[in-house]
C-alpha cells in the first residue's frame, strides 16, 4: 500500500488551500479500504487531491473526479495529478453542481467540517480557505447527506468525516434518515492546537450550546475524528 505519508512526500501544497492534517489521513485510510477496483470514485472538496492520488496509486481501473469550490484548489489539484502522471476529471464547483447526471459508486465528502466558530480562531482555515459551516458545522455535511443519493449509484458508498468540533450527532442521525447501514470505521483522540489554548473559555461557551464536544486530559483538551461510511439509500 501507498500510504499518506508517502502521497504528502509527492505532492505539492500550499497556503491558498486546505493542508491535509489528521482527518485528512484517517479519510485516506478507510477510503483506500473501502473502495472496490473498477469503481466511479467522486472526491468532493478535493483541496490538494492527496486522496484522490492516493485512491489511484492504490487500486486498479479506477476512475476518479475531483471538485471544489476553490479555484486555488482546483489548480493545485491539476499540477498534483500532472506531476505523479495520473489523470482525473476535476471541476471547480459548489458541491454536487459540477456533477449534474453523474453517478458514483464511491463519494468521498472532504469539505470543511467544523464549526465555523472554531475556524475562524483556528489555524487550519484563513481568508483563502474558507469555512462556511455554520454555528455547528454541519451545515455542508447535511446537505451532501441529502443530495448525494442523486449522485449514488444503487450500491454505491458516501464516506463522511465526523469532528467533534461540531455536532457529530446531528450528522449521524441525518444519515441514519437517508441510509439503512451507518458505521463508524475508525476513531481518533486528538489534543487542540496548543496555540488554541488561549481560547478555552470561548470553547467552553460553545461547547454548552451542544455546538461542539471535546473531553479534558492533562488539562488539555481532547476532541476526536471518525470516519463514517453510509450505504443502501432509503426509499
Amino acid at each position: 500500500m501507498v500510504s499518506f505519508d508517502e502521497v504528502m512526500n509527492i505532492i505539492s501544497v500550499n497556503k491558498k488551500v486546505f493542508t491535509p492534517n489528521l482527518t485528512s489521513k484517517l479519510s485516506f485510510e478507510i477510503a483506500i479500504k473501502k473502495i472496490k477496483n473498477n469503481s466511479k470514485v467522486l472526491d468532493l472538496g478535493c483541496g490538494s487531491g492527496i486522496i484522490a492520488i492516493g485512491v489511484l496509486k492504490n487500486k486498479k481501473n479506477v476512475k476518479l473526479y475531483c471538485s471544489d469550490s476553490s479555484d486555488y484548489a482546483c489548480r493545485l489539484t491539476e499540477r498534483n495529478f500532472k506531476n505523479n502522471i495520473l489523470t482525473a476529471e476535476i471541476k471547480k464547483g459548489n458541491l454536487f453542481s459540477p456533477w449534474r447526471n453523474k453517478k458514483f459508486d464511491y463519494i468521498i465528502n472532504d469539505v470543511s467540517g467544523i464549526s465555523r466558530l472554531i475556524a475562524k480562531k483556528s489555524p487550519w482555515f484563513n481568508s483563502f480557505v474558507p469555512c462556511q459551516t455554520g454555528n455547528d458545522g454541519t451545515k455542508l455535511t447535511l446537505r451532501i447527506i441529502n443530495q448525494c443519493k442523486k449522485f449514488l449509484s444503487s450500491n454505491g458508498t458516501l464516506q463522511l468525516p465526523l469532528i467533534s468540533l461540531s455536532n457529530k450527532n446531528r450528522i449521524i442521525d441525518e444519515a441514519k434518515k437517508n441510509f439503512e447501514k451507518v458505521k463508524i470505521q475508525s476513531t481518533n483522540d486528538w489534543f487542540l492546537p496548543k496555540n488554541m489554548e488561549k481560547y478555552n473559555m470561548y470553547l467552553d461557551k460553545i461547547k454548552s450550546k451542544g455546538y461542539i464536544d471535546f473531553s479534558r486530559k492533562f488539562d488539555r483538551i481532547v476532541c476526536n475524528t471518525s470516519i463514517l461510511t453510509c450505504t443502501k439509500i432509503k426509499k
